[in-house]
């Protein structure tokens, strides 16, 4: 198997209000949402406990209270586990204030999305490469077919099922240099932030063929009940 010796911090971002998905977040943060009889969040941050992680930071803001409430339920007596409350505001923010906590190279996640590739692994092939920042992403398959038609007389040349669309999708896992820090605190936003590093040529992409699990609306979040389970009966 292979070791990863150097410690890594993860920041996973929870504070947004998953509004596509109301009624379900009316009352419950995104992550907090029940799949498979427990918040998803858990399944999350029990993957990367199994890394060798310094700590988890959870960035939270909309009802903040109930994370905090998870974290006592199911991580009492992890001491890796920081919460940071930073209110309604940019990923950026957060990023900002949970920088004061970062002591190493650090993953930035979303609080809603599972990915089922091998830790150690990408984090040893991001310090091999000796780059800055990576992001995990994939090809997506349309759930709906599409048409190719004619632009002017709107003639249909083609009907298609499924495509996968040209790009990959960013399905976040980022992870960055502990060093990108300052140029978060010089950000005025993330978007911004990630365009910083474009510019600059910092930031690469790992494109994956693994399982991942994300729900941004009620239909979504219902069929991941069932295929999250079928995962981790495997």
């Amino acid at each position: 198997m292979m070791k990863s010796t150097k410690k890594v911090d993860v920041v996973l971002l929870c504070g947004g209000k998953g509004q596509r998905l109301r009624p379900y977040t009316l009352n419950t943060p995104k992550p907090l949402l029940l799949v498979n009889r427990k918040p998803f969040l858990y399944y999350i941050i029990n993957k990367f406990l199994k890394l060798n992680v310094d700590q988890v930071i959870v960035a939270t803001g909309y009802k903040s209270h109930m994370v905090t409430k998870f974290v006592n339920k199911y991580f009492k007596k992890n001491k890796k586990i920081k919460l940071v409350d930073s209110g309604n505001v940019d990923i950026i923010k957060r990023l900002k204030d949970c920088s004061a906590h970062i002591r190493n190279d650090f993953f930035v996640c979303y609080g809603d999305t599972f990915i089922d590739i091998n830790l150690k692994k990408y984090t040893n092939d991001f310090r091999k490469k000796n780059i800055s920042a990576s992001v995990v992403s994939a090809y997506y398959r349309l759930k709906y077919g599409t048409i190719t038609y004619n632009k002017k007389n709107f003639l249909i040349k083609q009907f298609n099922e499924k495509p996968l669309i040209k790009n990959p999708i960013n399905l976040g896992y980022f992870i960055f240099k502990k060093k990108i820090i300052s140029e978060i605190n010089k950000s005025k936003s993330w978007i911004y932030f990630l365009n910083k590093l474009i510019k600059n040529k910092k930031i690469f992409t790992n494109i994956t063929n693994k399982k991942y699990f994300s729900f941004d609306n009620p239909r979504e979040y219902n069929e991941i009940n069932t295929k999250f389970k079928e995962m981790l009966l495997k």
